[in-house]
């Protein structure tokens, strides 16, 4: 195909298989898609589209499996008319894009993991976030097209300009703390353990874990009518969580109750040290995030995070290493003291910028389309 057959920006069409209500509290995808959108590219955010559209689109672009076929699918039919829909697009002319967040679902069930199969499989292009997750899934696929494109950071989302000292009087913590912030839900036991093991162990006087969804408590579950999970959860909540945060130097909450979009920032900001609360991962959102509100990250030296943490010069541990995540959470506050969150900010806006990630994305639409 010669340059002149090329197709170009402005004549691909393309869907990103992804809500379109805007109800999430994971940014990725709305982003990105207005990223692509600023290339010149028709792109459209739906998965009602994939499932009920005869619209010939030029690319179908898959995020996560689970949001194609329901987050908590168990319904052995919705393969057959995945696989069903995918051939029927295939027929009109599309491409499949897969970008990859996951190894496999954190909560798996056979109709999911199957999912995994299939999109996995059937993509033209997967787009991994890491060197790690490319060659790993190239090994397992061989002969499969896989392209680096980073996570980007975000722009133009939150508010940016918040004080450390305004952050921490609206969050009401402590001026004079060391804070270190593990943000996002706690998945399981084992990363609980992980975090308070480890900063328990370490001996720093200042020291203030912020986790704003770290105990498994709640008080609005009602459990499925199980008087005993109920009563149980609320006590935690009412009374466990009060005297744990006192005792651990902790401002924790229940890992049920998501943090609104507008407090987001005021964590961020009110921060010196961003921790990857993770044992198995392969991508964080909290990276980009944090490296953008020019913050020092320490994570797990595992999947895309202990390569892009490596890279940038911030602090790696073996999750299953107490001593090890105690050296790197001292290696994160020397650094934060030296003002490594100002390198990570000047990384970030050149390499995981929204319109850098935006203009990738399409080269990638276009290649697919141009074969």
């Amino acid at each position: 195909m010669n340059d002149s057959e090329e197709t170009n920006s402005s004549t691909i069409k393309a869907l990103i298989v992804f809500r379109e209500d805007g109800d999430t509290d994971n940014l990725f995808v709305p982003i990105l898609c207005d990223a692509i959108r600023m290339t010149g590219i028709n792109v459209r955010c739906s998965t009602q589209e994939f499932w009920e559209s005869d619209t010939a689109y030029d690319i179908i672009h898959f995020q996560w499996p689970e949001e194609v076929v329901g987050w908590t699918c168990d319904n052995p039919d919705i393969i057959c008319r995945l696989e069903e829909r995918i051939r029927f697009f295939r027929s009109r002319g599309a491409h499949f894009i897969y970008t990859r967040h996951n190894v496999r679902p954190h909560y798996a069930n056979d109709v999911i993991s199957r999912a995994y199969d299939i999109i996995e499989s059937q993509s033209d292009v997967v787009v991994h976030m890491g060197r790690f997750s490319r060659d790993e899934f190239a090994a397992r696929h061989p002969g499969s097209r896989n392209v680096v494109i980073p996570h980007h950071i975000y722009q133009y989302t939150y508010q940016e300009n918040i004080s450390v000292e305004r952050a921490r009087q609206y969050l009401k913590i402590p001026q004079e703390a060391f804070i270190v912030t593990a943000f996002g839900k706690f998945r399981n036991r084992e990363e609980i353990r992980m975090m308070l093991g480890a900063f328990r162990a370490w001996d720093q006087p200042d020291k203030l874990l912020l986790a704003p969804r770290l105990y498994p408590f709640s008080r609005r579950n009602d459990y499925g009518g199980n008087f005993l999970k109920r009563w149980t959860s609320r006590a935690g909540y009412y009374l466990l969580m009060p005297l744990l945060n006192r005792w651990m130097k902790l401002e924790a909450g229940a890992n049920d109750e998501l943090v609104d979009s507008c407090d987001l920032p005021y964590y961020m900001a009110a921060s010196d040290v961003i921790f990857i609360q993770r044992k198995d991962i392969l991508n964080s959102g909290n990276v980009p995030l944090a490296f953008f509100y020019h913050k020092v990250v320490v994570g797990p030296a595992v999947g895309n995070i202990g390569e892009i943490l490596s890279e940038t010069g911030n602090p790696t541990f073996d999750p299953d290493d107490k001593t090890d995540i105690v050296r790197a959470l001292k290696s994160a506050r020397r650094l934060a003291l030296q003002e490594k969150g100002e390198a990570n900010y000047d990384y970030a806006m050149e390499n995981m910028n929204v319109r850098k990630v935006g203009k990738e994305y399409a080269q990638t639409y276009k290649d697919a389309v141009n074969g």
